[in-house]
């Protein structure tokens, strides 16, 4: 039986760039035995990226769109892809083609050989030297300090079995990192080298708050590291705090006031860091849904 394929493609006002993917990434997948739907989530555009879209399903039935209710960012729109579509396999490809779509070919392949996710690792990326220093900082730091396994260098380009979609959809977390579920999930994953290619169109939705953003969120989704590290520096002043006032000879008021210094970081520090968790623990709690999908402007 001939397997299905669906390609999930985040759309947020690329307007340029939604013809070229679509020409490009069809004649990959028309060479792959594979029964495929394109699948565009639109993320609240506003430049005319929905009509687009909508040009090219009304030539291909296998163009499929849905079209949130406001921009909730890239995450959620790839969970929205991954939740609302049936196939036997999943792609995840940006419609900027930075990520060439020809790897897909590649990906099927792997699958096909036993892999359950195959995953595109940036061998380059144009960009200033400042932020490719600290993105290798952020991988590596991510990796070091995550609970569980976490992909890096991915960048959620892939392709995916229906049972590790499956696994990865199971948290009911508000903040999703699917770099991190994939690792927690295991199964077998092959990573494919590539040169990132320059945008077909247009300019960037990242910039370097974003980037910062986003950073943070990874720290946060995959690590309870942050939290034991509060344990760890008291820990580390607890032992150090009386070898300085012995070894330094110092008075009653330059302990008070050392003291005091250290307190007040210390405790800016715990708290700063207490506070991130339990923030995201009361958003959980609330449950709102990830995404909303506006019914009136999605065709499956």
């Amino acid at each position: 039986m001939t397997r299905s394929l669906a390609v999930v493609v985040p759309v947020h006002n690329e307007l340029g760039n939604i013809k070229p993917f679509y020409e490009r990434t069809r004649g990959v997948l028309e060479k792959l035995p594979v029964s495929w739907q394109m699948v565009f989530v639109n993320d609240g555009s506003t430049d005319g990226s929905l009509e687009r879209i909508c040009e090219l399903r009304a030539t291909d039935e296998r163009v499929k769109v849905i079209s949130l209710s406001r921009n909730f960012g890239y995450h959620a729109v790839l969970l929205a892809g991954l939740s609302l579509v049936a196939a036997d396999l999943y792609a995840m490809i940006d419609v900027d083609c930075e990520d060439p779509p020809e790897l897909l070919g590649d990906f099927f392949g792997a699958i096909e050989g036993g892999a359950d996710v195959a995953y595109g690792i940036r061998s380059n990326r144009i960009e200033p030297a400042p932020v490719t220093f600290f993105r290798r900082i952020f991988y590596y730091l991510n990796k070091w300090i995550a609970d569980s396994d976490i992909v890096v260098w991915m960048a959620e380009f892939a392709m995916l079995t229906r049972q590790v979609r499956d696994v990865i959809l199971a948290p009911h977390t508000t903040y999703i990192f699917l770099r991190a579920e994939i690792g927690y999930a295991g199964f077998v994953r092959l990573g494919v080298p590539y040169v990132r290619a320059a945008r077909t169109s247009g300019k960037t939705h990242y910039n370097l708050w974003n980037m910062t953003r986003f950073a943070v969120s990874g720290f946060l989704a995959g690590s309870t590291f942050p939290l034991r590290l509060i344990l760890y520096v008291a820990t580390i002043i607890g032992v150090l705090f009386p070898l300085v006032v012995l070894f330094a000879g110092l008075g009653p008021g330059s302990v008070a006031s050392l003291a005091s210094v250290a307190t007040f970081y210390f405790a800016l520090l715990a708290l700063s860091t207490i506070a991130l968790y339990l923030a995201r623990t009361y958003k959980n709690g609330v449950a709102r849904p990830v995404f909303i999908v506006d019914k009136n402007k999605t065709y499956l």
